[in-house]
Order: structure tokens, then C-alpha cells, then sequence
């Protein structure tokens, strides 16, 4: 994966109203129309400046952003994909996936996009890290999530102790939530934690799979936006 990205207007594209596309090859040659829109799931407190991307329920190996981000609380959204078969009948449901997840940071414009990287053990050898150790994260529960640094490693820390009260704290919420707002595959909470930090957690695209994330700059050098590909866009 190349560091810089040279301007991205898919990564802007998809969080615009009324956004979609037609008849674009999917699996197994299928051909579907998505049609994109925004929902805003709460605000995400970061407290440290460093901010961590991953499976919420596998965090004891994750580490946060290289990158330093401002602190504040900042809108998450997620841009959903409907998905639909051109072919079958219109009664039929949409099927809706989170294609990707986005924390503004500010308004201002997005001039330039660089991949967000993960810090790693300075005894590592980054040429033989697994891709996901330093680009991405790997799903496995089907959700992803973001959180402040200071409440990963507090939730971490719960994991590796395995305390089976917080584990089934956390998976009743997502539970509910689900129920809350489930719409054909997809869903979020915002929940808090004992630290004071809270948590955003959504469904990752079509489930588990490696995704990577995206610092969005202004023309000052600030950053403006942290987002998410869930791999529902087709290449």
C-alpha cells in the first residue's frame, strides 16, 4: 500500500447526498446499483491525540495511529451502500452494508489523503510485518470501531485479563443496538466506557476482512478527516 495517496474523490464522494452508481460489477460478475447515504451515529471524545481502528472484540494485539490527531469531540458518520439488483423486482429489499466510517475533525476542505499507519514495536522489522500490523486492521466479528487511545488500552486490558462481565457488557449493547436499528446487515452503537472515554462501533461492510484508513489534510496541513473502506466500493 503506497503511504500518499494522490487525491481520492471516492473517499469524498460517497458521504454526498444522493451519491450512487449503476450497473457496476460485483462478485462473480453481478452487476448492482448502489445508491449512498450518511447517517451520524454521535460524537467520539478523543482525550490523548492517538486514536485506534479495529475489531472491537480482538484489541489485546491493536495499537493506535502513528499520526496525532486533535483532541475534542467529533461527529462519526458512516456511509451506508443500498444495494440492489437491477434485474429483480423493485418490491424486493435492498440489501445495506457500511461502506465506509469518517470522524470529522473540521469542515475545511480535504486537499491532499495519506494512509493512516499503525504503530508497531520498534524491534519489528517492517518489511515482514503482515500487511494489516502497519495499513489495516483485521475484522473477525463482522465490526469495526473507533476509540481514543486511553480506552483501548483500559478495554484491552479487560480483554487479556478475559473479564467475562465486560465482554458480556459489551456484547449485550451491541445486541440491543442491533435490534435498535438494524436495517438488512447493518448497525452502530456509541457506548461509553468506565475510563470516560467512549466508543463507536459499526458493522464492517459484508464482515470480516483486513481495511485500512485514511487522514484527509486541509491546505494548511491540519487534519480534517479520519475515514474507513469496508470494501463495499468495487474497485
Amino acid at each position: 500500500m503506497d503511504k500518499v495517496l494522490h487525491h481520492s474523490k471516492v473517499l469524498e464522494d460517497v458521504f454526498k447526498e444522493g451519491f450512487h452508481l449503476e450497473q457496476v460489477k460485483f462478485w462473480r460478475g453481478q452487476r448492482r446499483n448502489l445508491a449512498f447515504y450518511t447517517e451520524s451515529i454521535g460524537e467520539l471524545r478523543v482525550t490523548t491525540g492517538k486514536i485506534v481502528a479495529d475489531d472491537p472484540y480482538s484489541l489485546i494485539e491493536s495499537t493506535p495511529f502513528v499520526q496525532e490527531f486533535p483532541t475534542g469531540s467529533f461527529r462519526v458518520e458512516l456511509s451506508i451502500a443500498r444495494i440492489t439488483d437491477p434485474q429483480a423486482d423493485r418490491g424486493l429489499a435492498a440489501d445495506e452494508r457500511v461502506a465506509f466510517a469518517r470522524i470529522i475533525f473540521s469542515d475545511a476542505p480535504v486537499v491532499s489523503w495519506e494512509g493512516a499507519e499503525r504503530e508497531f514495536s520498534p524491534e519489528a522489522d517492517p518489511n515482514n510485518l503482515y500487511e494489516q500490523a502497519r495499513w489495516g486492521f483485521a475484522v473477525d466479528s463482522g465490526t469495526g470501531s473507533y476509540l481514543d487511545a486511553r480506552g483501548y488500552r483500559w478495554l484491552a486490558e479487560q480483554q487479556e485479563l478475559d473479564n467475562p462481565e465486560l465482554a458480556q457488557e459489551l456484547m449485550d449493547a451491541w445486541e440491543t443496538a442491533a435490534m435498535d436499528n438494524f436495517r438488512a446487515n447493518r448497525s452502530w452503537l456509541m457506548t461509553e466506557l468506565e475510563t470516560g472515554d467512549n466508543m463507536a462501533i459499526f458493522s464492517s461492510g459484508f464482515g470480516n476482512g483486513v481495511y485500512h484508513s485514511y487522514i484527509g489534510y486541509a491546505a494548511d496541513g491540519s487534519c480534517a478527516q479520519l475515514v474507513t473502506d469496508f470494501n463495499v466500493y468495487p474497485d
